[in-house]
């Protein structure tokens, strides 16, 4: 994140990391979607064998043809620089509306497919996984960056925000015609708000990047590993009633995040 705000920010503006976020969205389809068609025709151990080789030819692509970035300032001590994020409301606010987006959308998009394939759906995995499609709905990311350059990164981020939580109220009815554009709002808003959230991670100021951003992702990713266990616990007892709850108390705790504007970072903050 810190790369792509030090080398394709400045030419780019938001619509870089909207491009950034899109390339993750593409990435997810092939893991959703291709993966679920392939284990359907030859096996789990062939997909995921057959995933491995895209990886190993990003990372040589990326070797050979990525410009080095500028070295940014940051602090003497590594230490020092992520206590001091750790407690910047310009880090943490984005972060925690960006935790509580991925948060309920690995729930939702996790535990779907067990809903799917009860009463009343009964869906196979060929047919479960064509949903995942609706990750392409991620290529709205280079909009919202657009969006975030005029408007305030905060905006879009609270827009991104309730049009999931509206997705997953949406998601509480067993019908299909109600189902599919709930999971598409809970991307749309994913994607948008994410993207907005890590303008305003980037914005937060030109020091210590690469500390802002460690903070960032650990939160990102904690919230992610805690929506492949939690919601669990909540499909055995409630089944997708609790599962969504989980995602409305998550997406309310974002929320809150966002309610108060952040100021701007002084230059060289």
């Amino acid at each position: 994140m810190p790369y792509v705000a030090e080398v394709f920010t400045p030419g780019l503006g938001g619509r870089a990391m909207g491009y950034y976020v899109a390339a993750l969205v593409a990435g997810g389809i092939v893991g959703r979607v291709g993966v679920g068609l392939l284990t359907a025709a030859a096996g789990w151990r062939w997909a995921l064998g057959a995933l491995v080789v895209l990886p190993v030819i990003a990372s040589l692509l990326m070797r050979r043809t990525l410009p080095d970035a500028p070295r940014a300032p940051h602090s003497e001590r590594r230490r020092s620089a992520v206590a001091a994020q750790l407690r910047r409301p310009a880090v943490l606010r984005p972060a925690l509306a960006a935790s509580a987006l991925f948060f309920t959308f690995t729930s939702i998009f996790s535990f779907v497919t067990y809903r799917l394939a009860e009463a009343p759906f009964h869906y196979g995995t060929v047919t479960t996984s064509l949903l995942f499609f609706l990750w392409a709905m991620g290529a709205a990311g280079p909009g919202a960056g657009r969006l975030a350059d005029r408007f305030g990164w905060r905006t879009v981020a609270l827009t991104g925000t309730l049009l999931a939580l509206s997705g997953v109220l949406l998601s509480l009815p067993a019908h299909i015609v109600t189902l599919v554009p709930a999971l598409a709002m809970v991307v749309l808003g994913m994607f948008t708000g994410v993207t907005a959230a890590q303008l305003g991670v980037s914005e937060a100021g030109d020091a210590d990047r690469g500390a802002a951003s460690a903070v960032y992702f650990t939160l990102y990713y904690a919230a992610g590993a805690l929506a492949g266990f939690v919601p669990g616990l909540a499909w055995q007892a409630w089944e997708w009633p609790g599962v969504a709850g989980l995602a409305l108390a998550a997406l309310g705790l974002g929320l809150a995040g966002l309610a108060r504007p952040v100021r701007p970072a002084a230059a060289g903050a």
